[in-house]
């Protein structure tokens, strides 16, 4: 299994690279889609299978390590699961030591003292973590941070970052998965920017409140923070340039074209090798017969 996952991985990411070949950030759904058939990816082989692939004499490199690699991927998937309960804890002390501001739409505005900006998180309970500078922000800088993080939550993006954890914590050893979980992270963050520009959110203002807001890169992985310094300059760019409009068309034939991939990764394997044919009864009945010494 563990060599299928790695490639369809590797077809996944190509097709990740692809799509964003002109504009990465342009949609995020070819990502989150190979993102979730690798964090179920051992389910798919519960699949029936179809012997379609010619037979063949495949034997393992090394039995003993072929017995120890299930036990190996197991313990990297142990400690990667610790991190991942040890961010959902943080998000419950976060909640926990936070104030309430005000109940939104659903949402939970929440102030958290020691907060370097501003956080969106919650799967079932969503909720906006602000710092405590909130009071001082302008009105203009408040509903733009209300409006980017409501932004995620009505994208479900908490949810779809979850999922990349997931994928990682199961891939831990696999580098495509990191780097497509990475990709999805920023295709969020250019997506609520280009919802908010698309509703009127003024171009500059909305500059303006990122850099200002910008915040180092540490947040858990299921949160998704407002600006982060790493991805700040390549947001704002892409806020005054005409980004490239990839096609539609293509985008759906490599969800397709990822999702055959996975199943037929799954479910194809090599047909039996042929059947010797049995030695009829007469034969062996006329060898067990025949003189052994013919010459005598």
């Amino acid at each position: 299994m563990l060599t299928t996952a790695l490639a369809f991985s590797f077809v996944a990411a190509a097709a990740v690279w692809l799509a964003g070949r002109r504009d990465a950030a342009r949609d995020p759904r070819l990502t989150l889609l190979a993102l979730a058939l690798l964090a179920v990816f051992p389910l798919l082989f519960f699949l029936p299978k179809a012997p379609l692939l010619p037979p063949g004499d495949f034997k393992p490199v090394s039995p003993a390590l072929s017995q120890w690699l299930p036990w190996l991927w197991a313990a990297g998937v142990a400690i990667a699961s610790v991190r991942l309960f040890v961010a959902l804890g943080v998000l419950i002390r976060w909640r926990r030591n936070s104030e309430r501001i005000e109940l939104r739409d659903g949402i939970d505005l929440r102030l958290l003292h020691g907060l370097a900006g501003p956080v969106a998180a919650g799967i079932f309970k969503p909720v906006i973590f602000v710092p405590e500078a909130w009071h001082r922000w302008t009105p203009e800088v408040r509903e733009a941070v209300l409006a980017h993080e409501t932004k995620h939550h009505q994208r479900r993006d908490p949810l779809w970052r979850a999922i990349g954890a997931a994928a990682c914590a199961l891939h831990w050893f696999n580098p495509f998965v990191g780097w497509m979980a990475r990709r999805l992270a920023e295709q969020c963050e250019f997506a609520c920017d280009e919802a908010l520009l698309a509703e009127g959110m003024p171009a500059e203002r909305y500059a303006h409140v990122l850099c200002d807001l910008a915040a180092p890169a540490h947040s858990p992985a299921t949160a998704l923070a407002m600006a982060h310094e790493s991805g700040l300059e390549a947001r704002v760019r892409r806020m005054f340039s005409d980004s490239p409009r990839g096609s539609t068309f293509v985008l759906a034939v490599l969800l397709l074209l990822t999702t055959l991939t996975a199943v037929a990764l799954a479910v194809l394997k090599r047909a039996d090798p042929p059947a010797k044919p049995a030695i009829p009864m007469e034969e062996i009945q006329l060898r067990l017969n025949a003189d052994p010494f013919p010459g005598n």
